[in-house]
């Protein structure tokens, strides 16, 4: 009987293991099926799609402050694209995405934005009504990126990622801090990008230095703490980020009251909370920077990773956010990499995805770590990416020697 018994159990036992390993095994198939599916329909989307490169050069004697270019990027913001569950899980459609990118060729520092084609009339007419004086060049023919190979006998090469050193969404230090709203004298301002036109400009020949900003429109992609489905965006950690800040979560004992002192906000504190506040009633997207500096063998020089990877240093503030350089290629302990081969390859995926403009699918990333986006309004990103005036002295920075001329209006006809 007990032997029965325990035949009895081991057989459900084994009935039991095989119907958790099947449904094991069908959850890992269909997940697998379902992530190449996804993989295959996005990639046939990417490579329907044409993209533009646009180079926008400055005149000299620009005034306007960052607010202009602050107004511009709003135009940026292009939520659609993804459409309905079709259009996401059958065509691919995802929410486009464009680079903001600032280089360095042999010390000539230039302007860019890449974009997708049909964008490119809503961007130079948008440009256009706030910086009449611009010129913008297609030069998608002549792309400053895929002009260099990826050739390590002829260059050497490094790259990171820049991430927000705090959460998303405390601000950095921006212009509006700086005073630049105010559109003060040039002999006045004080521009938190002039340093790193004049890092860009200090290269040499044979030295280039990229520095791109990918953005897409912010959305609810983030999945609700203690829910199955639901989704939120930033301001949900921010909010409750606000409320330990202000101290509206502490529980009121009425056998203990609590010290209104204790209540109170420092004046640091305080400023923290404006700047917060004041960032969530801006348009936020989701953001990627790399920077990539690569030079001919004979012309590199290792002080200018040092002035790229700090060129960022500026936009932090104690109480508020900052950046730091991430996933910077190399490894902890020499014996992890005997033969340079996996930091070469590091290097690689890097490069690769700059070229590719790719940050936030991975289906559109090289092989490698993927990126990680953050999120970053208009205010911080027209701190980061705007034209310099006439503070910046940079030399090499690439300049149209006057401005456009309006024809007289009494010109005969």
């Amino acid at each position: 009987m007990d032997s029965i018994s325990t035949s009895g159990i081991i057989l459900f036992a084994f009935k039991l293991l095989y119907l958790l390993v099947s449904v094991v095994v069908t959850i890992f198939v269909i997940k697998s099926f379902w992530k190449s599916w996804v993989a295959y329909v996005r990639a046939a989307f990417f490579a329907k799609q044409k993209y533009a490169l646009l180079e926008l050069r400055i005149p000299k004697g620009i005034t306007k402050s960052p607010l202009a270019m602050e107004v511009f990027i709003t135009s940026l913001f292009q939520p659609g694209g993804e459409g309905d569950l079709i259009g996401k899980y059958w065509d691919g459609s995802v929410r486009s995405w464009f680079s903001l990118e600032l280089v360095s060729i042999d010390g000539s520092v230039r302007f860019f934005i890449w974009t997708k084609e049909k964008f490119k009339d809503m961007i130079e007419t948008q440009l256009y009504s706030q910086f009449p004086d611009i010129e913008i060049a297609d030069v998608t023919d002549k792309d400053y990126a895929r002009a260099i190979p990826f050739d390590p006998d002829s260059y050497q090469y490094w790259g990171c990622e820049f991430v927000k050193s705090g959460p998303s969404h405390v601000p950095i230090k921006t212009y509006t801090a700086y005073k630049l709203h105010e559109d003060p004298k040039e002999e006045f301002k004080i521009d938190p990008i002039t340093p790193v036109i004049e890092f860009l400009g200090s290269l040499r020949k044979g030295e280039q230095a990229w520095i791109q900003i990918c953005i897409r429109a912010h959305g609810k992609d983030k999945k609700k703490p203690k829910t199955w489905f639901e989704k939120v965006d930033w301001k949900h950690e921010a909010n409750e980020d606000l409320k330990k800040r202000m101290k509206r979560d502490v529980k009121i004992d009425k056998e203990k009251p609590v010290n209104p002192n204790t209540m109170s906000l420092s004046k640091g504190e305080k400023e923290a909370v404006d700047a917060i506040e004041q960032n969530l009633s801006k348009i936020p997207f989701d953001c990627g920077i790399r920077a990539m500096y690569l030079a001919k063998t004979s012309a590199f020089r290792p002080t200018t990773i040092a002035g790229l990877s700090g060129s960022f240093r500026q936009y932090g503030a104690q109480n508020l956010n900052g950046f730091k350089a991430s996933k910077v290629p190399g490894v902890k302990y020499p014996w992890q990499d005997l033969k340079g081969k996996k930091v070469l390859s590091q290097k690689k995926s890097l490069f690769g995805k700059y070229k590719a403009r790719a940050f936030f699918y991975e289906q559109f990333i090289p092989t490698g770590y993927s990126g990680t986006p953050f999120v970053m309004t208009t205010e911080e990103l027209a701190t980061v990416y705007h034209f310099p005036g006439d503070v910046s002295k940079t030399p090499t920075l690439s300049r149209i020697t006057a401005k456009k001329a309006e024809p007289p209006a009494n010109l005969p006809i």
